[in-house]
């Protein structure tokens, strides 16, 4: 009897139903803890990003598109011409012309100013110079000849003042007498231009988009960390980048800096909590990464990557 109870305990243990949930505990145990070792050493994510400056270019006059002498993805440097916008149109010369009138009649009443300022200075400085002798003589006081001083002063300053109207508004008419037919706009950087916005023949006004140039060379990585595991990032970490577009290279890089706000902070809709109700959301904290050894790899905005910031030193295993 008791050596059957012994073989059935033999058999009982090594049945399925008693092993299989043993293994499976165990393996979900062992998993669990290299998750969580793995947490010790790394903070990783996917929601990252490839980033860079992409730069709007806007009209800076009301007219009409007639050029556009790069298309999409040509090289620009700086300077170098990206629009021209026509502007000779009826009204526009009409403004031109009476905003020259305006500026000629400024200017005339600025010097004519001017001239009745010069002459009253030179009065004053005369009666100065007269007060001088009657003092002198004892025909004044002290106080009228300081009087007078100040008059002289006064007028000499209202002078140099109405000089520099004067100055100001022959600048205006040279400014709108030399007032360009038509305008162009050029590139403020190096790179390559990324959207054309605007179509020819489109009427434009000032600030509105034309185009987008964006520098392929100054690009980095913005990952979105989960602020749960934001406790341990430091300026200056080793990174490890995956870039979808290169599954076969492995990048790296460096955190170089930590935004002040979460995501959500700056979006264009930012959530709110008018209704009254509140969800707990985890907000994620965007890292930027500067890519140490991008080489002969283009990394363009927009590319989809995955990053691994080192927060201790040495391997988890």
């Amino acid at each position: 009897m008791t050596e059957s109870n012994g073989k059935n305990g033999k058999n009982g243990f090594r049945s399925p139903k008693v092993w299989v949930p043993v293994i499976g505990l165990v393996v979900t145990l062992l998993i669990y803890g290299a998750y969580m070792r793995y947490n010790d050493f790394y903070v990783s994510t996917e929601d990252s990003a490839v980033d860079g400056n992409i730069i709007l270019i806007s009209a800076n006059a009301n007219g009409r598109v007639m050029e556009f002498p790069l298309n999409q993805g040509d090289p620009v440097v700086k300077g170098q011409e990206l629009a021209r916008i026509d502007t000779t149109g009826f009204q526009r010369l009409r403004q031109i012309n009476e905003s020259n009138q305006s500026a000629f009649k400024d200017l005339q009443n600025a010097i004519s100013t001017e001239e009745s300022l010069k002459v009253l200075l030179l009065n004053a400085e005369s009666q100065y110079r007269r007060g001088i002798r009657l003092r002198k003589g004892g025909f004044i006081t002290a106080q009228d000849l300081e009087n007078l001083r100040t008059a002289v002063d006064d007028d000499r300053s209202r002078l140099l003042q109405a000089k520099k109207v004067v100055l100001s508004e022959r600048m205006r008419l040279e400014i709108t007498e030399s007032h360009p037919l038509n305008y162009t706009v050029h590139s403020p950087i190096d790179g390559q231009v990324a959207e054309r916005i605007a179509q020819i023949g489109e009427v434009v006004s000032p600030g509105q988009p034309l185009l987008s140039v964006v520098n392929p060379q100054d690009i980095w990585i913005t990952p979105k960390v989960k602020e749960t595991r934001m406790t341990n990032v430091r300026v200056g970490q080793p990174v490890d980048i995956d870039v979808d577009t290169y599954p076969e290279r492995k990048f790296h890089g460096h955190v170089e800096r930590i935004l002040p706000v979460s995501a959500a902070a700056v979006s264009l809709l930012p959530p709110e909590n008018a209704s009254g109700t509140f969800v707990k959301v985890i907000q994620r904290i965007p890292v930027r990464i500067h890519v140490d050894d991008a080489g002969p790899y283009i990394l363009r905005p927009g590319m989809s990557t995955e990053v691994r910031i080192h927060i201790r030193k040495g391997s988890p295993w």
